[in-house]
């Protein structure tokens, strides 16, 4: 089965000269595989089945990665095989798994953190393989981002429509996330938004980017969490400083929107919490011993305490309740609250230990690094163009949301994480199958000029006999 050319135009090199790019109908369509994956998102990252409760009788979540597992088993596309997606990102997921089943049996809740992995961590796993796995082209990788801007409007919407906020300021009574979960899934769909605006886009798609540019910063807005307003603060300065692939008046212009609409839909009541951000030491989180200072210090100190295991996957509430602390207030009758970290990176540490953190780290820094070559001065230069540059960089734009949210959250273990690392996966993966179709001789390119003129199809048949030779490791031939 041969692989569907996907819209780049060949390099221009003294035997191939560039022909006009193809139409985006060259490359494949999602089919039935996606579709079904594009549920296990809905219902991963999206909770659709907690907003339509009839949803969750069904158990969709089971269904659709069945379906999807099944699917994937019959599929024979060659880009498809599981061997295509090993990566420094997939091999540093496999081993973060291996140091939580290390950790198990001597987990403060054994039984706790062994169901974890099975019912949550794995599930991510597999769910991060089929996406990547699963992308053939770069319109795949497209597609996916579309449905996850899809998921996050109904999501927003819903929560916009049937929940409130309390006389504290914040969301309450949220079914899955709680208000600061809440704001970094939406910071890190922010920039999902931004690249439908693109003026290549469809004009409905960037319609619906609109919309939910509107209704993600509103349920921000909503939300009042003060680590997902700095979260919000860092992806609007990577997207109007850094993310050089979408024009600069469309970044200008989405920033002057969104301070709009912020100053427009905040309330003073907002604006005296946010204000507190600049006043830590005031704050209860400074002062309180359940505050986030003290759980913190906590967690380093059981990050020191056990180095090498930590104390096990989802036991950081019971090392909370077994702390020197939480055992004087218990004796003196005073309730004490068995608090997760609220920080992904020391959670990270004190549940999995010194490795595990490390291991966690390096996942995010090379998947961030992967994408930093998706540039025009990058390792895959030659074969890219402004449309996988400006996917690469609504990529970093995310897990940069995410990691800077994420020191106010415990939020490691979120699919929603496992899919951008998928996205980045399968995007890095379709870089390196055209570059083995169509290898270039460094002294005939200027590699400044790649993204001027864009790798494209200009032989359909040759493109993808050679994609799928050089997948199955033979020689292509014309």
């Amino acid at each position: 089965m041969s692989i569907p050319a996907t819209a780049f135009q060949r390099p221009p090199t003294g035997r191939h000269p560039v022909a006009a790019p193809s139409p985006l109908q060259a490359e494949p369509r999602p089919d039935r595989l996606m579709r079904a994956i594009a549920v296990v998102l809905f219902a991963y990252v999206w909770r659709i089945q907690d907003a339509f409760p009839i949803l969750g009788k069904l158990q969709l979540p089971m269904l659709a990665l069945a379906a999807a597992l099944a699917f994937f088993v019959a599929a024979r596309h060659p880009a498809r095989r599981i061997r295509q997606i090993r990566q420094p990102t997939t091999k540093l997921m496999v081993a973060l798994a291996i140091i939580m089943i290390i950790g198990v049996p001597f987990s403060l809740w054994r039984g706790h953190s062994a169901i974890f992995v099975l019912k949550s961590y794995l599930p991510n796993m597999v769910f991060l393989m089929l996406v990547a796995a699963s992308v053939r082209s770069v319109r795949d990788v497209e597609w996916y981002a579309l449905m996850n801007l899809y998921g996050a409007l109904i999501f927003a919407t819903v929560v916009s429509l049937f929940f409130h906020v309390g006389s504290d300021g914040r969301l309450g009574s949220l079914i899955f996330y709680d208000a600061n979960d809440f704001a970094l899934v939406m910071d890190c769909t922010i920039p999902f938004a931004v690249y439908f605006l693109g003026k290549e886009q469809k004009k409905s798609r960037r319609f619906t980017a609109v919309v939910a540019l509107v209704m993600i910063l509103t349920a921000i807005v909503k939300s009042g969490s003060r680590g997902g307003f700095i979260g919000l603060i860092a992806v609007a300065l990577y997207v109007l400083l850094r993310y050089r692939a979408i024009p600069s008046r469309v970044r200008l212009a989405v920033t002057i929107a969104g301070i709009a609409l912020f100053l427009g839909f905040a309330s003073d009541k907002y604006w005296s919490m946010m204000g507190t951000i600049l006043h830590p030491t005031s704050d209860y989180n400074y002062t309180d011993s359940e505050g986030r200072m003290e759980v913190w210090k906590r967690g380093v100190g059981y990050m020191l305490h056990n180095p090498i295991v930590g104390v096990g996957v989802a036991a950081y509430p019971i090392a909370e309740g077994g702390s020197d602390l939480a055992l004087s207030q218990q004796a003196q009758g005073i309730g004490f609250k068995w608090s997760v970290a609220h920080n992904s990176f020391l959670e990270t540490g004190a549940e999995l230990g010194i490795a595990g953190l490390a291991v966690f780290v390096a996942m995010l820094a090379v998947t961030g690094a992967a994408l930093t070559n998706i540039s025009p001065r990058g390792k895959w230069a030659p074969w890219v163009s402004r449309r996988e540059t400006a996917l690469a960089q609504m990529l970093i734009a995310a897990l940069i949301g995410f990691s800077v949210a994420g020191i106010f959250v415990s939020a490691e273990y979120f699919a929603y994480l496992y899919f951008l690392l998928a996205l980045a996966v399968g995007l890095t993966k379709v870089l390196r199958l055209r570059a083995a179709a169509f290898p270039v001789a460094p002294p005939r390119i200027n590699v400044r000029l790649a993204p001027r003129t864009p790798i494209g199809d200009a032989d359909l048949s040759w493109v993808s006999g050679s994609i799928e030779s050089s997948i199955r490791g033979a020689a292509p031939k014309r």
